[in-house]
């Protein structure tokens, strides 16, 4: 019987796990478009349009050149922030974050927040936002969207 419990109870231990977002992002770099070999030009071209988050339609992001608004249906929650690509999340809360180059989105505010790109291609971009466990899933939006 002490045999059952203990069982149950490391079946019920391992089957609440949860993935920290750094084996979230290791797991789903498999599937990302190394950016270590890109240029930033190529990646700020890459980001340039509106993605719409998957897990909430109504947010977007919307990159034109080196600016980013943040839009919550339609509405303007953030404008015009600064932001670069940069090696770390240097400058920010977060400052003990691996060094990869140009997988860091680091807005420029009174209160700097980075972004690490999982994966950007064409159709999809997801962002680890350090301190959240979840991913942020971005589609690019097309006129059809």
């Amino acid at each position: 019987m002490k045999l059952i419990y203990i069982t149950l109870f490391t079946v019920l231990l391992f089957s609440c796990k949860q993935n920290p977002l750094k084996e979230v992002i290791t797991e789903q770099q498999v599937k990302t478009t190394e950016t270590d070999n890109t240029s930033s030009a190529a990646i700020y071209s890459q980001l340039q349009g509106t993605w719409v988050n998957i897990q909430s339609p109504a947010s977007t992001l919307t990159f034109q050149g080196k600016v980013v608004v943040n839009s919550f249906d339609g509405i303007a929650v953030k404008k015009n922030l600064g932001f670069s690509l940069q090696d770390s999340c240097t400058g920010t809360n977060f400052k003990n974050t691996p060094i990869e180059k140009n997988k860091y989105i680091v807005t420029t505010s009174a209160t700097p927040e980075c972004y690490y790109i999982v994966r950007l291609d064409k159709e999809n971009l997801i962002l680890g936002f350090w301190g959240i466990e979840e991913p942020l899933k971005f589609k690019k939006k097309t006129e059809d969207l």
